[in-house]
């Protein structure tokens, strides 16, 4: 789907942290892009990861609120269009495995991008750039800044 954005996990802990300094930026890009786009992306590959960073802030914090980690999670589903991962992406993230040596940490990544590929979303939405050099010549990274 061209025109298609996925919204990387760091984007969503941003723009629902008001404490953090990319609070603003990521609820003004994500607002934008809702305007002005059809196709947001998430997976649930995503939506596991944002569990995992906000649940573990919750901990530290000492302030556990699952019935509102759901609430904002369910929403998510609402919200943003959902690319599931199959089969047929677990064979094309093993490839570019492969193909571009990604090994710890990186393997996340890769999985994102094997799953906008299978799901024909061409640009992804994040702050860590870096983290998607490396698949520039497959997809399209939009920086948050």
């Amino acid at each position: 789907m061209a025109g298609s954005i996925f919204i990387d996990t760091n984007i969503l802990v941003y723009a629902n942290n008001a404490l953090s300094p990319l609070c603003d930026a990521s609820r003004r890009k994500l607002n934008e892009l809702a305007v002005n786009y059809k196709n947001l992306w998430l997976s649930r590959q995503v939506l596991r990861e944002f569990a995992s960073v906000v649940s573990r802030e919750m901990v530290i914090a000492k302030q556990p609120d699952f019935e509102n980690l759901e609430r904002v999670i369910r929403q998510f589903e609402s919200d943003f269009l959902i690319a599931e991962d199959a089969a047929i992406v677990t064979d094309l993230w093993l490839q570019l495995l492969k193909e571009t040596q990604s090994a710890g940490k990186q393997v996340h990544d890769t999985n994102i991008v094997a799953t906008m590929l299978v799901n024909n979303i061409d640009t992804l939405l994040t702050h860590n750039v870096s983290d998607f050099n490396r698949f520039s010549h497959l997809i399209t990274v939009l920086p948050l800044v």
